[in-house]
């Protein structure tokens, strides 16, 4: 019964496993309603091809007399043709291949959501992880506060430290209790944020598991050849393919399409009296027929297939443009790097000598009841760098991840 008590205790205060930063792409890549409707726009697209695959429909044509037409060999009662039409030899395959380009320009544009989609997963993740961090921090900070006021307190007691030491800890032990709960507050909109990245409630808890102490290698690649892996750079590469393809089709309109049919007449035979009549008099009369047509007019297909090539060329320069963009965005993205990575390496030296000071410190303290308040500065001081240095991993993760947005490689 105790178990099962507790078991039902987690169930309703909706304990959760950690998760990690893959779990949550995972999810984003199957709930998000973006991805989705890309997803769908592709399939679309894809159903373009049997459409432009297809033969023209066939067209029937039928015909009654109201009285019957009297003709040598009968009375012709009506008719009724069919006529198919064909395009001219490869205009199918042209205009098949026309279409599967622009689904693989709609295929493309699914990549470049993703990838967008796994840069703001990022962006949202790491304040959420820096935000952990903060919190036990200044919960270590708490304790350490709560200990230096224990100290100067028992020091006081015994005659060797003024009464002042202990206040002058207590009023950072309320400082401390005040940010941390003013972080606690902040974790909500972080995790709506988050959940609705993910089109998930707001209400959901979000398990956080891993650190931001990870820092990778620098990159030394040119950046030309990183950025070639964007998947907004390949869009505009689809889209020049797709142009060439909408030319090759358009190209085709200046030939002529070739229709075949048949006409068949049901006739009745006549009945003149002493007139003289043919033997195959009122047999039905059956004849095949062709039709070509004549694409003379040239100046709207010709003005079809150099839009085409003016696209090619919009879609080439929108590309270049791009590219100097990103390169522009990479460079900066770059300096933020190694600015962070600079800078966590300079707070882990601070750190270590701050510590130093600490010790030395707290030995004199110990012995003499003095310093006590260059103390609490020291340790104050050596926990902003220990909060600065979580900021600078916060910003180094971003900006790393930010050059993987650039380079495509998050989407890969």
């Amino acid at each position: 019964m105790r178990i099962l008590i507790i078991f039902v205790a987690m169930l309703s205060t909706g304990a959760l496993p950690a998760q990690t930063l893959d779990d949550y792409l995972k999810i984003a890549l199957e709930n998000n309603p973006g991805i989705r409707a890309k997803q769908t726009a592709y399939e679309a697209a894809r159903q373009k091809l049997p459409q432009a695959r297809a033969l023209p429909d066939p067209t029937v044509n039928a015909s009654v007399f109201l009285r019957p037409m009297m003709l040598p060999m009968g009375n012709q009662l009506g008719s009724i043709s069919a006529m198919q039409m064909f395009p001219w030899f490869g205009a199918l395959d042209a205009m098949e291949h026309e279409a599967a380009q622009m689904a693989e320009v709609k295929s493309q544009e699914v990549a470049v959501a993703q990838n967008a989609l796994f840069f703001s997963i990022k962006n949202a993740w790491y304040p959420l992880l820096e935000l952990e961090e903060l919190v036990r921090i200044q919960r270590e900070n708490l304790r350490v506060l709560e200990t230096d006021k224990e100290l100067a307190t028992i020091k006081f007691q015994h005659g060797q430290a003024p009464m002042v030491d202990a206040i002058r800890a207590d009023i950072m032990i309320d400082e401390v209790k005040t940010g941390i709960t003013l972080l606690e507050q902040k974790r909500r909109p972080l995790e709506i944020a988050f959940n609705r990245l993910l089109n998930r409630a707001d209400s959901l808890p979000v398990a956080i598991s891993g650190s931001l102490t990870e820092m990778q290698s620098h990159i030394s690649a040119r950046p030309d050849s990183l950025l070639s892996g964007n998947p907004a750079l390949a869009v505009f590469d689809k889209q020049i393919q797709a142009a060439i393809a909408e030319e090759q089709a358009a190209d085709f309109q200046r030939k002529p399409m070739i229709g075949i049919g048949l006409q068949y007449m049901p006739l009745v035979k006549r009945k003149d009296g002493d007139l003289q009549l043919p033997p195959n008099n009122g047999r039905d009369m059956l004849m095949p027929m062709a039709t070509v047509t004549i694409p003379i007019w040239r100046k709207k297909y010709d003005a079809a297939v150099a839009e085409r090539r003016f696209m090619q060329h919009m879609y080439a320069n929108m590309r270049q443009d791009m590219e100097n963009e990103l390169a522009s965005m990479y460079a900066m993205t770059r300096y933020d790097v190694e600015k962070a990575a600079q800078m966590v390496e300079l707070l882990d030296k601070q750190m270590i000598k701050t510590q130093q000071a600490i010790d030395l410190m707290m030995a004199a303290y110990s012995n003499a009841g003095q310093d006590f308040e260059e103390i609490l500065r020291f340790q104050q001081q050596l926990f902003r760098y220990r909060m600065e240095k979580v900021s600078a991993q916060t910003e180094y993760q971003q900006a790393q991840a930010k050059l993987d947005y650039l380079t495509g490689s998050v989407s890969r």
